[in-house]
């Protein structure tokens, strides 16, 4: 599994050890039969997007605070 934890506020170390986890949890996941090959694959290649609720702050305050009314 490709690395794809990337917080800023995180040390290499505890990105590894995060990692790790996830790598853990999921393995155990499968053990279980939890969850297939076909399914980690599927995660794996999805396209992560932004909250829909966070789009819409963004839309409520683009052009609201931020117009100059004097100009």
């Amino acid at each position: 599994m490709a690395d794809f934890v990337d917080i800023k506020g995180l040390s290499g170390e505890e990105r590894r050890r995060l990692l790790s986890e996830i790598e853990d949890r999921i393995a155990r996941r499968i053990k279980d039969g939890l969850l297939s090959e076909r399914e980690v694959r599927e995660i794996e290649e999805m396209r992560l997007r932004p909250l829909p609720d966070i789009l819409d702050v963004q839309s409520v305050y683009d052009g609201t605070l931020f117009d100059r009314k004097d100009g």
